[in-house]
């Protein structure tokens, strides 16, 4: 998994590709919650993920968790097709905006 973080528009954007697992959720978890903590907009871009395990998915909770506690605006966005799949069968919507498109 590769994780690059940029600033547009207002927004810290941190893109993730490769594969969300066991073995990288720790890695996407930090950077998440450090996005949050220092940014009031962060979207993670989906689209070069290719897979994401129930590792992956607490990644995401933690960091909204954080977002919500830093009062950030927390999204995921871009999702393939096989990601959105994992999220919305985890129900991870009702927990964290997830939109077909970046803000920006």
């Amino acid at each position: 998994m590769e994780i690059k973080q940029e600033s547009r528009g207002g927004w810290c954007i941190v893109a993730v590709t490769g594969r969300a697992d066991a073995t990288t959720a720790d890695a996407l978890e930090a950077a998440l919650v450090s996005a949050v903590q220092a940014n009031a907009k962060v979207a993670v871009d989906f689209s070069g993920l290719d897979y994401i395990s129930s590792a992956g998915l607490r990644s995401i909770l933690q960091g909204a968790r954080a977002a919500q506690e830093s009062k950030a605006e927390f999204m995921v966005c871009a999702p393939k097709p096989n990601t959105k799949t994992v999220l919305d069968v985890s129900g991870m919507q009702h927990v964290v905006r997830i939109e077909a498109n970046l803000p920006c």
